[in-house]
């Protein structure tokens, strides 16, 4: 791996994890939890939302994640749809911009570089709003989950959580988790780059 793609990769990942822990934060604030402004994490600086583990897991695997936000549904109107929302709407977040990304690729064919760039920025967005529907903390989708399942379930799941983590990161480690998802975004990106051909 060059020192070039290198740096796109972690300019990737830093956009990647700063717009979807910003997007949370912002959501969960708007519904009136006040836990994200006093952590300072209804902010676009990447220090705010970055940690350094998940970073460098998503330069090295592809797939990685942000620090966590701190969130209260106590605050929420309606608890279940402001769960919800909170964790839903940052991979969507994430989608929408890998998609986006893409197309602007194919619309105004970016020199080799820039283009590059940009590709790797759409394939981490991509990435990552799939690897979050995962329901394993810390990803979203076991607080997604958590809000759609019984009480029972929900305990039993929190009890197991552990193990399904080391099994997550054996999947990531063995490349089972790639074989399933980039797969997935990288069909969609070619559908997309081929749509102004």
């Amino acid at each position: 791996m060059s020192f070039a793609v290198l740096v796109y990769q972690a300019l990737a990942a830093v956009i990647t994890i700063t717009l979807h822990e910003f997007i949370k934060a912002l959501i969960s604030s708007s519904m009136g939890d006040p836990l994200p402004k006093r952590d300072g994490r209804v902010t676009l600086n990447p220090l705010k939302h970055i940690e350094p583990i998940g970073f460098i897991v998503m330069i090295a695997l592809g797939f990685g994640w942000g620090k966590p936000v701190e969130t209260a549904s106590i605050y929420y109107k309606d608890r279940r749809k402001g769960t919800l929302l909170t964790y839903i709407i940052p991979s969507v977040a994430n989608l929408f911009l890998g998609i986006l990304v893409t197309l602007s690729i194919a619309l105004f064919k970016p020199p080799m570089n820039m283009s590059l760039v940009l590709q790797f920025i759409a394939l981490f967005n991509l990435r990552h709003a799939f690897f979050n529907i995962i329901p394993v903390y810390p990803l979203d989708g076991a607080k997604v989950m958590s809000t759609l399942r019984s009480p029972n379930r929900v305990i039993t799941m929190v009890n197991n959580q552990s193990s399904y983590q080391i099994i997550l990161i054996i999947f990531i480690l063995w490349g089972i988790v790639g074989r399933i998802i980039n797969p997935i975004c990288e069909s969609l990106m070619i559908v997309l780059l081929n749509l102004y051909r």
